[in-house]
């Protein structure tokens, strides 16, 4: 069931032209249209007052926050109830026992509920008085174990090109650090307009062993003024890091060159709101490609697409109309399928990075094969051709290779580097 889940999107929203947006929403800023009336007619004296309640209010807050997560009993405690009230929940709501089986029980460790610091702040835990603040039976509907599409692999955002930023002296729309929120500032007399907008995507693939679900690979921010061929270079897939073949004098594969990997996306295409945008060759277009194999299909069957007039290295984001919550479809390096979803379309911000773009947000680990002699460490060569391992290809790690030695009679041995995408870039 949450593999269905995370393979359905939206609903979409409204088609959405991003030079528009970006005309729209700087003609807002420079009007003001952002501004609410009432803070306008607020006095200065007033409006010192409401930040400085804000000021006091978030302080407390975080202060209280701080408080409880610096000192270690009361972290314990915090986050041992969680844990026991989330195994209560989801005991509840479990189906039913087999006959002649015993449910098995979570049982709340012992610790912390002696101290008195940890009673007191149970106590204003109890005291709150939100119907929201504990979880419910109804909860469990919406929990799940965590997967591996749901961890970082990255501990910050990380600049995979070399696009740059612009950002224009606008005054303290959006980039002033102050509390107040932004719809209640007033606009700089100087404010002038964004030239970039920042667009947020999400890229899915295929899982090998369930090819009709999705899995999440990784996320992006990418500027409105690059293109979709600048996407398509960062995105991390194992067909672009694929090594080279090394052929003999005979045009027999004797060996892979891991230095020099298929980077380079000649073949490709994007599909974006029924228009293929192919890679522009004169000879072997992808877009000519898939639409000739499309007049195959029965007149019924066909899918109403059509070839745009740009290819994918000529088309910037600000020449599209997307939607978001559609996924859309990548085809590349021969058959290999990505999909992307557009999260977010917005004005950049001056807390934005300055360059690097598209930035990569979220990575998902890789899994990879442990090595069939230790089973402990992760594979990274793939042995072909070795009698003494019994099979072919062999998993095998970097130490248990080297301590196996070459084979006497190594002829026909052959010594593949896994592909690992994007570990050591």
């Amino acid at each position: 069931m949450s593999r269905g889940f995370d393979s359905s999107f939206g609903p979409p929203s409204q088609p959405i032209n991003v030079a528009d947006f970006l005309q729209q929403a700087n003609s807002a800023v420079l009007s003001g249209s952002f501004t609410n009336a009432s803070w306008e007619q607020l006095t200065p004296e007033h409006r010192n007052v409401v930040e400085a309640e804000i000021n006091e209010s978030i302080s407390d807050l975080k202060s209280s926050l701080e408080q409880v997560w610096d000192n270690p009993v009361l972290s314990a405690h915090v986050l041992r109830q969680h844990e026991s009230t989330v195994a209560s929940v989801r005991g509840q709501a479990d189906a039913p026992v087999p006959k002649g089986r015993k449910r098995k029980r979570h049982v709340a460790p012992e610790g912390s509920e002696s101290f008195p610091e940890a009673l007191q702040l149970q106590e204003k835990l109890d005291a709150v008085n939100l119907r929201c603040w504990r979880l419910t039976v109804e909860s469990a509907l919406c929990m799940r174990a965590a997967k591996n599409s749901d961890y970082n692999a990255l501990d910050a955002p990380k600049k995979t090109g070399t696009g740059v930023l612009q950002i224009l002296d606008h005054g303290d729309v959006g980039a002033t650090r102050s509390s107040t929120p932004d719809s209640l500032r007033s606009p700089s007399p100087d404010a002038i307009s964004y030239p970039n907008a920042v667009i947020s995507l999400t890229v899915y693939n295929r899982i090998s062993y369930l090819p009709g679900f999705l899995t999440r690979s990784s996320q992006h921010a990418v500027l409105s003024t690059q293109t979709l061929g600048d996407l398509l270079r960062v995105l991390p897939c194992a067909s672009s890091n694929m090594p080279m073949e090394e052929l003999d004098a005979e045009e027999d594969v004797s060996g892979y060159n891991v230095t020099n990997q298929t980077g380079d996306h000649v073949g490709c295409l994007f599909c974006i709101e029924d228009l293929i945008y192919g890679d522009g060759r004169e000879t072997a277009d992808y877009a000519e490609k898939l639409i000739a194999h499309i007049q195959k299909s029965p007149e019924d069957k066909r899918p109403q697409i059509k070839k745009a007039s740009t290819s994918v290295s000529e088309t910037t984001f600000n020449a599209l109309t997307l939607r978001i919550h559609q996924p859309y479809w990548i085809l590349h390096q021969g058959n290999c399928e990505h999909f992307f979803v557009i999260d977010q379309i917005r004005l950049a911000h001056a807390s934005d990075p300055p360059s690097g773009y598209p930035l990569m947000l979220h990575l998902t680990p890789t899994v990879q094969d442990l090595c069939r002699a230790c089973g402990k460490v992760p594979a990274v060569h793939s042995i072909v051709g070795d009698m003494r391992l019994g099979e072919s290809p062999c998993l095998l790690c970097a130490p248990c290779w080297r301590t196996m030695g070459s084979s006497k009679n190594d002829e026909g041995v052959m010594v593949v580097p896994l592909v690992i995408p994007f570990i050591n870039q």
